[in-house]
């Protein structure tokens, strides 16, 4: 009955709702005809059962392997998976009788890649599923897909929109808020500990000295002077010999 009740809740959720996918419920024939009271009162039916046919052997391998990587204790003892196997077929094969007295049942082979089992549930739903329906369901599907499409179009544009406005807006300042002057706002500036002065060393003047050049010259110069110093006086000549000389030239 909890069962029931919150099938029930999420019918009433999903008004619009074009069907609904049942796993692993109902699992016993009075789950079944409780389920078929609900939808009858509400105009509704089951459609169809579809059963993914595996045999014990496989079940008990896949369960055991899920055990090992998901960790559950449950799956990982083989005497326990095999018993819940066996409990399971007990219970379930009323139920299928109950769809198939109902022409519901169709049983699907569990074996081999996903999408050989996927292309046989597809063409099993295709057969039993009326073409009308189909159809209609297909349209309500792309209906749904392209107001999806159009909502995102319109978004977008409108996030496009907002930020040309809001650029526009930065760029164009108003009027009244061109002669007006922010208000100088007083900082108080934080105390801070004075740091002990440092002892200032002075420096030596340097003597600015002389280019090489220059350093070279005035040696030459000095050392001239005391040259002509320390030279013996000449001796004044007699007046003739000079006159002589000079009759000579």
């Amino acid at each position: 009955e909890m069962v029931i009740q919150l099938i029930n809740k999420k019918l009433d959720e999903n008004l619009d709702a074009r069907g609904f996918i049942f796993d692993g419920f109902p699992r016993t024939a009075a789950q079944a005809r409780a389920l078929d009271v609900l939808l009858g009162s509400r105009g509704t039916g089951i459609t169809m059962m579809l059963a993914l046919e595996v045999d014990d052997e496989e079940l008990t391998r896949r369960i055991l392997l899920r055990g090992k990587q998901s960790g559950r204790a449950d799956d990982q003892d083989e005497a326990i998976v095999r018993n819940r196997i066996q409990e399971y077929n007990n219970k379930t094969a009323p139920l299928k009788e109950y769809y198939s007295a109902q022409g519901k049942f169709h049983s699907v082979k569990g074996t081999g890649s996903i999408d050989d089992i996927f292309g046989a549930l597809c063409a099993v739903i295709d057969i039993v599923y009326p073409e009308q329906q189909r159809e209609s369901a297909y349209a309500e599907i792309k209906k749904k897909i392209t107001e999806e499409l159009k909502k995102e179009e319109r978004n977008e544009k409108r996030k496009a929109g907002g930020k040309k406005a809001k650029g526009a807006a930065r760029r164009k300042k108003p009027a009244g808020s061109a002669g007006k002057r922010k208000k100088p706002v007083k900082k108080s500036a934080k105390k801070r500990t004075p740091k002990p002065a440092k002892k200032k060393i002075p420096k030596r003047a340097r003597k600015k000295g002389k280019k090489p050049v220059r350093r070279l010259l005035s040696g030459i110069r000095k050392r001239l002077s005391r040259v002509k110093k320390n030279a013996p006086k000449k001796q004044p000549q007699p007046r003739g010999r000079t006159t002589a000389r000079k009759k000579r030239k």
